[in-house]
């Protein structure tokens, strides 16, 4: 935090400090019955000093550490989803601060971002789509500073290359029989849940954001979300966009709701609020399913099972998508739908009859 210097220099009041690595001598005001003190001329220095302490000035002392805390962080968490900024906050705190001690915000260059995120891939084993959200995180803290009018000039994150990291878990996505296997052992609300996700893909946010008001003739609309007990929005405008309510899922809900009267959330807890089931999950259907010789793969592996489940049987990408309520059709492709052994086989073998016809 600057100060500055007052001098009092051919009948003038200047101040002097320090912008960019440089040292700034500024006339203020002239000496006279109004500034005759230093105390008169002070309201002067602050107002140019102030935005420079602040941050709120390019070139400023400010740190990128500090930037990230004070601003930043703050902005997240007030205009970001819950989860969005908890995974920012985890990504900082783990890989970021450390490394970062000391930076001024405004000496922040791209060659300085690029050996941030080589020397985290080279010390820490972490995946490809980790790395990425690190470089969407400091890009995402770049854009504000320009947008508050902290940094001037291209935000130092873009055209960063980010470095190969550890190869991905396959992910999981579980098959119509598989589900049959579940819900055969399963009771009470995870039994119910099981069935919701596994034909209607909500997400574990959307089912525990899940109230009865939602499903109304034959179709379920969500219209908000439940992380760690808050509860948000949908995660974006097409995840609005109502679903069929198949025949086993009316049934399976109406016989939760006769065992569940009076409840406002379709899954709801002994407390009056949505029902934790994320522990569910991880403990009691986790260990119900190994006590008959089934794998629990987790709420999304039901999502991911619903998309490939469609695309095994022949619907179109597009429709597939939007009963996902994903905004961008590759991402349905690229992380929901997965290729399944049999699917393999049967494209093999037309393939091979293709070359057959064309060899006759």
């Amino acid at each position: 935090m600057q100060k500055g210097q007052l001098i009092k220099r051919h009948g003038a009041w200047h101040l002097c400090y320090w912008r960019d690595g440089k040292r700034v001598c500024q006339r203020l005001a002239p000496f006279n019955d109004t500034f005759r003190t230093e105390r008169s001329v002070r309201p002067l220095v602050d107002e140019i000093l102030g935005p420079l302490n602040e941050g709120r000035q390019p070139g400023g002392p400010q740190t990128l550490q500090h930037f990230i805390e004070r601003t930043y962080l703050p902005h997240a968490k007030e205009h970001k989803r819950p989860s969005t900024y908890k995974g920012y906050y985890n990504l900082y705190q783990c890989y970021i601060t450390a490394r970062v001690a000391g930076v001024k915000l405004w000496q922040f260059r791209t060659v300085d971002a690029q050996r941030l995120l080589d020397t985290i891939a080279s010390s820490v084993p972490l995946s490809n789509s980790s790395l990425f959200n690190i470089k969407t995180f400091l890009s995402a803290v770049f854009a504000e500073a320009k947008r508050l009018g902290v940094l001037d000039g291209v935000n130092p994150v873009q055209g960063v290359r980010v470095p190969k990291g550890q190869p991905g878990k396959p992910t999981y996505a579980y098959s119509p029989q598989e589900i049959n296997k579940l819900t055969a052992v399963l009771k009470g609300h995870a039994r119910t849940a099981v069935i919701v996700a596994a034909y209607t893909g909500l997400s574990l946010a959307e089912l525990k954001g899940l109230q009865w008001g939602d499903i109304t003739r034959g179709q379920l609309v969500v219209q908000r979300t439940v992380w760690h007990g808050q509860e948000g929005p949908t995660k974006t405008d097409a995840r609005n966009a109502p679903l069929p309510v198949l025949p086993v899922v009316a049934k399976a809900l109406a016989a939760h709701r006769r065992q569940n009267p009076g409840t406002k959330w379709v899954f709801e807890g002994p407390t009056g609020r949505p029902y934790d089931l994320a522990t569910l999950g991880s403990k009691s259907i986790k260990h119900g399913l190994q006590l008959h010789g089934l794998e629990w793969h987790g709420w999304h592996a039901l999502r991911r099972g619903f998309a490939t489940t469609l695309h095994a049987a022949g619907v179109q990408d597009k429709i597939i998508q939007e009963l996902m309520r994903h905004s961008s059709l590759s991402v349905t492709m690229s992380h929901y739908v997965k290729a399944l052994p049999a699917a393999n086989v049967a494209a093999v073998k037309r393939l091979g009859n293709s070359f057959g016809q064309r060899k006759r």
